[in-house]
């Protein structure tokens, strides 16, 4: 048969008294903790108009100096973790090659205009409006515009997010 002693329940009532008060000084202390808050972006949105943006050059360049453009019009990081939102332009004959990867970021591709090449992990994709690409951490991919395309220049809409410390 099956016993309970005084001394079982009041070591029961006990141990719930000190899981109780230790829960409570903790979510105190992680209040205090917690009351200010981490970034979580600017306060209000925004709308812009592609027409009235500016377009800028990027940090990559093709071999024959040529700068790949953008208009950036949400800036890295005005969002945590989201790397931006812009449309980029690569005219024909540009590359963004050799082929790249990023540790802890996935960087999304949307193509609105034109056509052209987008290597992932060595497989090459041709690319026409309505192409959407999704590229994983780690993936190594590139871009480029046949210096023959007919299609006038590549557009994409360029984000992603961060998912780690490194970019």
């Amino acid at each position: 048969s099956f016993r309970i002693s005084k001394g079982s329940i009041s070591t029961f009532f006990i141990g719930i008294l000190i899981g109780f008060t230790s829960q409570n000084l903790y979510l105190s202390t992680t209040s205090v903790i917690l009351s200010t808050p981490p970034k979580a972006g600017p306060e209000k949105g925004a709308v812009k108009l592609l027409s009235e943006t500016d377009v800028r050059n990027t940090v990559h360049v093709d071999d024959q100096g040529r700068p790949i453009t953008k208009q950036q019009l949400l800036e890295p990081f005005a969002i945590p973790n989201l790397i931006g939102f812009s449309v980029a332009t690569f005219l024909p004959g540009q590359t963004m090659m050799p082929v790249h990867q990023h540790e802890t970021m996935h960087e999304i591709f949307y193509v609105i205009e034109g056509s052209g090449k987008f290597q992932i992990d060595e497989i090459d994709y041709d690319i026409s409006p309505g192409t959407f690409l999704h590229i994983a951490p780690k993936e190594r991919h590139g871009i480029w515009v046949p210096v023959d395309s007919t299609d006038g220049p590549l557009r994409m809409i360029v984000t992603g997010v961060a998912v780690g410390d490194k970019k």
